[in-house]
């Protein structure tokens, strides 16, 4: 045997060899197919999570009898005028829900920024440009899902202002609805779940539709088709953010801002710093019928 068949060997030799594909055992980009088993195993441990949560606090509130099959139905039943319990168990369950998806993550052996495109953006002036962006999609979106509202548009708005009305400490809804419900929807929708489809044969895009797709149905507070609409817009604008930008986090600030401004801006109209001429059609509608479902004085 001539010895040019051993030529620049050595039994240390570490010569890149093939790549396996996606999809396959060894660290890379997130697996799509497991995506959908993970996400449905974190679903299902972030609603445990709320479970758990509203079991302590009907617990905390009624005794023993808040632990019953009764119990913690009339409990969940009156979550929609409590804007404080409603701010605890989305910000525990959602604290619950981003540590198991970063720890699939890593359990995987895949990088935060690979698994979950939780790095910088690509352009620093990006980040001058998500306010800008959101207000002017915020606009257009409005424009757009006016023509699908319904009879249910001020229900939805009531739902909204029973919330904020039924809150002591607002400070408790914002950590709920503005920073819980912002990372753990955007770990899981915009992370998880696009990281992973988006390799597939769907693509960014299709995979974008997709999840927007769910993140609207999974929302099931809302009854107006006007809000489902709106909601699967929102999920294609948090996506497209996070294509551009390249990172998760300019979804999750956008998510953020959404869901505070709506929140304050109820806020300031139930407070009565906004004038009742001065709001939308379904938000006067929303106040008319509250007037009239009160009581009227007694003299």
């Amino acid at each position: 045997m001539s010895n040019d068949n051993f030529e620049g060997f050595t039994p240390y030799d570490s010569s890149p060899t093939e790549s396996a594909p996606i999809g396959d055992e060894g660290p890379g980009p997130w697996p799509p197919r497991w995506t959908l088993l993970w996400a449905f195993a974190v679903f299902c441990v972030w609603q445990l999570t709320q479970m758990g949560v509203v079991a302590f606090l009907s617990y905390q509130e009624a005794g023993m009898k808040g632990l019953s099959g009764e119990g913690i139905t009339a409990y969940m039943e009156s979550l929609g005028a409590n804007g404080d319990a409603v701010g605890a168990v989305g910000f525990i369950s959602a604290v619950v829900g981003c540590l198991m998806i970063v720890a699939i993550v890593k359990v995987r052996g895949v990088s935060l920024a690979e698994g979950l495109a939780l790095r910088k953006l690509k352009k620093w002036w990006m980040w001058l440009l998500i306010l800008p962006a959101w207000m002017i999609s915020a606009m257009l979106i409005g424009v757009i899902v006016s023509q699908f509202e319904g009879s249910n548009a001020g229900a939805d708005q009531a739902g909204i202002a029973d919330l904020v009305e039924g809150t002591d400490v607002l400070l408790l809804l914002i950590l709920g609805v503005s920073i819980g419900a912002p990372f753990f929807e955007e770990f899981f929708f915009r992370g998880l779940l696009h990281e992973g489809l988006r390799q597939s044969f769907l693509g960014p895009i299709g995979s974008g539709i997709l999840i927007s797709a769910g993140f609207s149905i999974v929302h099931f507070q809302y009854q107006d088709p006007s809000a489902f609409v709106a909601l699967f817009l929102l999920g294609c604008l948090f996506t497209a953010a996070r294509e551009i930008t390249g990172s998760l986090w300019a979804a999750v600030v956008m998510h953020a801002i959404q869901n505070t401004v709506v929140t304050l801006s109820m806020f300031l109209v139930l407070s009565g710093a906004i004038p009742e001429d001065q709001l939308p059609d379904d938000m006067k509608e929303m106040f008319q019928n509250r007037k009239k479902e009160q009581p009227a004085a007694v003299e």
